[in-house]
This record gives structure tokens, sequence and C-alpha cells, in this order.
């Protein structure tokens, strides 16, 4: 028999925030005779026109054959899920060692999960929301002069390439009042140390003009020039 093939890969990747190029990669998997699993932990109530992710947005979600995510972020509960087809979802049911090995998610969270996924669906205007607030939010940092990668989701990375610099801007953040990590090796490659900023829905066109400004303000032009 031939052997199995898969495809793995986020939809959107958490360290970057740029979409993954999943019909390219469906089409490779039509070409080899592959599976496609896409991880859409950071795209679920964020992507999509339902919030369905980075699958949905593309127009590839008949294409893929499993999906799995967190119920922990957009969603706001715990636990995970995976979709896919009827005897795909048995199999990994039965054969599954994380799954026939683990403890069900206590009611509590159950319900809480799906009523993040009830929101999600019933108001859009919480994505749409987000989606401006990202749009506006790199625009503003590009007209700062600042480092930063296209994209289409909340996670927008501020490229430093030095930790160093990237620890110290974190810091005196933090002393502004503004909570964005340092990501560094090695977690991300060497040279591409950044700062990681995840917005919220909750946020306010206020916010993120400030939060934008802060950045600007706690990194020398030099450093962005070098970046």
């Amino acid at each position: 028999a031939a052997p199995r093939r898969l495809i793995v890969t986020d939809g959107l990747f958490s360290m970057d925030g740029i979409l993954a190029p999943l019909d390219s990669l469906c089409d490779l998997a039509d070409t080899h005779d592959a599976m496609v699993l896409v991880d859409e932990a950071h795209a679920t109530g964020t992507l999509g026109q339902s919030g369905r992710g980075a699958s949905e947005l593309l127009g590839v979600e008949e294409r893929v054959t499993l999906r799995i995510g967190t119920l922990s972020k957009a969603v706001g509960a715990a636990g995970g899920f995976a979709v896919g087809t009827t005897a795909f979802i048995d199999h990994l049911w039965h054969h599954a060692r994380p799954q026939v090995f683990s403890t069900a998610l206590p009611p509590s969270t159950c319900a809480a999960a799906s009523t993040g996924l009830q929101l999600i669906t019933d108001e859009p205007d919480r994505r749409l929301h987000l989606a401006a607030l990202a749009n506006s939010f790199r625009d503003h940092l590009a007209q700062l002069g600042l480092p930063i990668p296209p994209g289409p989701g909340p996670i927008v990375p501020v490229l430093l390439a030095e930790a160093s610099t990237a620890v110290e801007a974190s810091a005196a953040l933090s002393d502004r009042g503004f909570f964005v990590p340092a990501i560094r090796p090695p977690t991300v490659p060497l040279g591409t140390a950044r700062l990681r900023v995840s917005l919220s829905a909750l946020h306010s066109q206020q916010d993120i003009d400030q939060l934008a400004d802060a950045i600007a303000a706690v990194i020398p032009m030099e450093v962005r020039t070098r970046a």
C-alpha cells in the first residue's frame, strides 16, 4: 500500500501573524494524494465570514481533511476540537492516544465553550471591529516607520532583530501601562526577535492609537531602520 501523506500547517501563524498559503497546500495535496491538517488555533473566531478560521477565509474548507483548534483563545473557555468527516472523527475517537487517555472536560467548561462558539456566530460585529482595529493598527505602525509584516488578523509582530532590544522595549512599554511580550529565540529564529501585539475586540481605537505611539516612543529610529 502507498504510504499515507499528511501536510500539517497553522492557518494563521502565531508569531508572524501571516496566513498559510492554504490553497497552494491543498493543490500540493491533490498532486501527491495527501491529506491536509490545519491548526486553526489563532484563526478560530477571528477570521472568516462566520469566524471558522483561515480555511473559511481562503475558501478551502471542503479541501481540508482535518481542522484542529483550541477553545481557550477567542472562544474563551478551555480544551480543544477536531473537525473532519464522520469516518475520520470516529477513527480519532477510538485510536488517538491523547483522546483515549484524556479525562473529559467538566460540563461547565463545555457549556462555556458552547456559549463562546454561539457568540462568535451570533455577534459578527465583534469580529468586524477586531479586523478594523488590526488594519488601523498596522497602518499606524507603518506610518511611524515601524517594521511589521502584512497580515489579516489580530496578531501584529513588531520586528526588532536583537533579543535585547525586544526585551528593553517590552519593559519600557510595561512602564507605560502596556503588556506587550518580547518574543526571542528559541521561540523565533536568531535575528528575528520581536514584540508580539495581540489585539482584542474589547480594545478601542484610542487604545491602539496610544499603543502605536508608545511603541514608536520606545524604539529608537536607528533600530527601526536596522530591523
